[in-house]
């Protein structure tokens, strides 16, 4: 997750929006999570079944967390189920979106 704090702070200024989505854990345990790996950027925690099912059936995965990048018109432009320290994964997803980076 920090890495994607990381992110957030350099590219959010040029287009890239992180979002969080959360519809596993209770809401305390989210936010103790979140507060302790210094995430700033915008997170959504719903528990609902609907959110349940957004995540099944529209995101195809039952992993959590699953991390996507989206691009200016709102497609998916990478998606992935587990840790990318080396920033590969986020590296290839911005510059599919179109964003100018360098590396980390």
């Amino acid at each position: 997750m920090r890495h994607l704090q990381k992110f957030h702070v350099k590219y959010g200024e040029k287009g890239l929006v992180l979002l969080g989505f959360n519809c596993a854990d209770d809401k305390k345990i989210a936010l103790e999570f979140l507060q302790g790996t210094g995430a700033t950027y915008p997170a959504i925690l719903d528990t609902s079944r609907t959110a349940e099912r957004v995540k099944m059936l529209d995101y195809r995965t039952d992993a959590v967390p699953t991390n996507y990048i989206i691009d200016r018109e709102g497609k998916i432009v990478g998606g992935w189920f587990d840790n990318d320290e080396g920033f590969q994964r986020v590296l290839a997803a911005l510059k599919k979106a179109g964003l100018k980076i360098d590396e980390p």
